[in-house]
């Protein structure tokens, strides 16, 4: 039987765990089915075999449990709750205050990849109303870099075509190989190109 989970960031911290456990649980039930099944000549020793397997998990154990130890102990509950990386950086984002858009933007660029669920739900709705008094304001993080991690459909379409007349924004390298219509059509909000 092969039982495989993702990443923590995308089934959550329980099942994470689960799989964990069912990987080193089968690490045993692997050597006991090698040992008493397999018939060679070049078999290993079933002791030696449990030897190791037996000193691997000690060695994990304890690093699992001096890990424990010294973590901070709020992020404790992420090994035993449900939540994904999406759910966990959309809670941020609902709870984040008015006044922090710092929070709102590194979601919006550092993490792309998570809030792809519920970004146009949530996020989008946030740069298109406040990208106006961005400009103005010109925060510490609302740079050319920033700008050009923000999708273009989260971008108003007045400064989208802005900054591409000006090269205020950081041009997508890629761009100089699209043709001139999927341009447009990137620039009136239409589907980017991977």
């Amino acid at each position: 039987m092969l039982f495989h989970i993702r990443s923590s960031c995308e089934v959550g911290g329980f099942w994470s765990l689960v799989s964990v456990m069912i990987s080193l649980t089968g690490s045993f039930v692997s050597v006991h089915l090698y040992s008493s099944h397999y018939e060679e000549a070049d078999k290993i020793d079933a002791q030696r075999l449990q030897m190791v397997l037996g000193t691997l998990s000690g060695l994990w154990l304890v690093s699992a449990l001096s890990f424990l130890l010294v973590m901070n102990r709020k992020y404790l509950n992420t090994f035993y709750n449900l939540d994904t990386a999406s759910d966990y950086e959309r809670k941020i984002f609902l709870n984040a205050r008015e006044d922090q858009d710092d929070v709102k933007s590194d979601l919006l660029t550092d993490h792309p990849d998570v809030y792809h669920t519920w970004g146009d739900e949530l996020m989008k709705p946030w740069t298109l109303k406040n990208w106006d008094r961005r400009e103005e304001e010109k925060p510490a993080w609302f740079t050319d870099a920033w700008i050009d991690h923000v999708p273009n459909t989260y971008i108003p379409y007045d400064w989208r075509v802005k900054y591409n007349k000006t090269k205020g924004r950081v041009e997508n390298p890629q761009m100089r190989r699209w043709s001139s219509l999927a341009q447009v059509k990137m620039l009136m909000g239409g589907e980017e190109k991977k």
